[in-house]
């Protein structure tokens, strides 16, 4: 990321992930929550691939089908009380509070945050397998989206990657190798969760989404108004307790 000095919460985050592999969650031998019954994300890893937090492709007619599935889901596990969850949910508000962001749609200008020493260029591609993917160049970092994808998909993946620069950024400073893949559609690495996770609390706050769930009480008009996937606006309201 910059040379300034990151604060320690931060640091703790990048030595979680730079302990682990990228495939599973780090802290999965001795997390708590799991040990005493909490749901575990990286024990249904491939339950939630399917349709609990990868939810970056799933259209809003496919959404309705499923929202039976979707409400079986338990949110009193490590998605809500982990600690590194709770770790990417306060870098995604350091970039809310930078970007001085006080209202929604989040701007995806926001992400020209994520690296201080390289230009952010987003481009819009034909992708045939994936929603997003990253490339760094010498002197700057391209986003690739998919031009196919819906405003709100590509919104969505536009952050999603920007975590990826964060991490790489970040982990690159200390010698460490992030191991992160393509936003596709082969699902199951706990860091491509930990991206979209990033990605969702970035682009619905909390603080926000309080105020406007209390005034329309409707899904819908959450995910016009913070222009993200249906399915993401109802992953986070459930986080948040309010669904």
């Amino acid at each position: 990321m910059t040379q300034e000095k990151i604060p320690d919460w931060e640091s703790e985050l990048w030595s979680y992930i730079s302990s682990g592999n990228g495939e599973h969650c780090p802290s999965y031998t001795d997390c708590q929550i799991r040990l005493e019954g909490g749901q575990c994300l990286d024990d249904s890893m491939k339950r939630f691939g399917n349709f609990g937090t990868h939810l970056t492709g799933i259209a809003d007619s496919e959404f309705d089908l499923r929202i039976r599935e979707l409400d079986k889901i338990d949110f009193k596990g490590c998605a809500r009380a982990g600690r590194i969850f709770y770790l990417t949910y306060k870098l995604a508000r350091k970039y809310i509070e930078e970007g001085n962001i006080i209202s929604p749609p989040v701007p995806a200008s926001l992400v020209e945050l994520c690296d201080r020493n390289r230009t952010v260029e987003i481009r819009e591609v034909p992708l045939k397998n994936y929603h997003g993917a990253i490339w760094r160049l010498k002197d700057c970092w391209v986003i690739h989206l998919n031009e196919n994808d819906t405003l709100a998909v590509k919104r969505f993946s536009l952050f999603h990657e920007a975590f990826h620069i964060l991490a790489h950024s970040a982990l690159a400073d200390n010698n460490a190798v992030p191991v992160f893949r393509k936003t596709g559609i082969k699902q199951g690495s706990f860091n491509e969760l930990l991206a979209d996770h990033f990605a969702g609390c970035i682009l619905m706050p909390g603080e926000s989404a309080r105020e406007k769930w209390a005034e329309v009480h409707n899904l819908d008009r959450m995910a016009e108004t913070f222009q993200i996937p249906k399915s993401i606006a109802w992953f986070g309201l459930h986080l948040m307790g309010l669904l």
